[in-house]
This record gives structure tokens, C-alpha cells and sequence, in this order.
């Protein structure tokens, strides 16, 4: 059974950018009020600017905790793959599966095309959507869903 984990490191990277952004903006702006060099930086929170980095940061940190503590992975194993976060497991065998499609597609505000892999499940409408670069070694994730879709011969 290979083990494929979730990555945080957009998540780290976008509370990092809008944290240090705010940062920036708030000395920039007591730079020109001159209050910087008294010792005292006034953060005024009905600043418009102030504000919307403030949700920025705020959106990415609850975005970080809910993916931290959700813990989702996916596990391949000779016979099925297993979608498994925190609070739930979900296993689909070989005879569950319909067909497994490997392709790359345009998202709508990106200019590259991103791999993704799509699992039709028997008695399901929506197929399974799986992003291998969002998780850790995606080029053994796609690996592996391949080695599952030729009937596990080769994991």
C-alpha cells in the first residue's frame, strides 16, 4: 500500500505573502504619516486596505487549520484506492471502479494545464477528480493509479 499525503505548502506560502503584505502596508503607511518615528504605529481597522488584507489572512490561516486538521491522504493498494481525511474512510475496489482516466485540463483562471486524474465509479453520476500535484510525489500517485487501473500488477 503506497501512502499519498496532501500538501500544505500553498496554504504556509499564502499566510506568509497577505500576513507580510499587511505588514508592509501598515509601516508604509505610518512612514508617510510620520508617526513611525515617534515609537508609534496607529492601525486604523476602517481602513478599506487594512480590512480586506485582514480577511485575506484570515481566510488563508482557517484555510490551513481546516486542511491541517483534516488530514486528508490517499492510500493505493493492489485491489483499491482509499480517500481517507480525519473524520471519514472511503475504499473503492477494482469491481467498484468503472474506468480510470488520466488527463490534463485547462482550469478557468490558469494558463497551464494541470494533470488530473478521474475515477468513474459503477452506480455513481459524478466521477472522482484527484489533483496529483496537490498531493506529495505526485508523479508516484499518478504512478500507482496507473499501475490500479491495469489491475495492480505492477504496485
Amino acid at each position: 500500500m503506497k501512502t499519498f499525503r496532501i500538501q500544505l505548502d500553498f496554504f504556509w506560502a499564502s499566510v506568509a505573502f497577505y500576513a507580510v503584505t499587511l505588514i508592509v502596508y501598515v509601516m508604509v503607511k505610518a512612514l508617510v504619516e510620520q508617526t513611525l518615528q515617534s515609537g508609534l504605529v496607529n492601525v486604523v481597522l476602517t481602513d478599506p486596505v487594512v480590512v480586506v488584507l485582514g480577511f485575506f489572512v484570515l481566510m488563508s490561516v482557517v484555510s490551513l487549520v481546516i486542511n491541517s486538521v483534516s488530514k486528508r491522504t490517499i492510500h493505493v493498494t493492489d485491489t483499491s484506492i482509499i480517500f481517507q481525511n480525519s473524520f471519514r474512510e472511503r475504499m473503492f475496489t477494482l469491481e467498484e471502479i468503472d474506468k480510470i482516466i488520466i488527463g490534463k485540463e485547462r482550469r478557468p483562471r490558469a494558463s497551464a494545464l494541470t494533470l488530473t486524474i478521474r475515477i468513474y465509479i459503477k452506480d455513481r453520476r459524478r466521477p472522482l477528480r484527484i489533483r496529483p500535484a496537490l498531493y506529495d510525489n505526485e508523479k508516484d500517485l499518478t504512478e500507482s493509479v496507473l499501475a490500479l487501473r491495469h489491475g495492480g500488477s505492477s504496485l
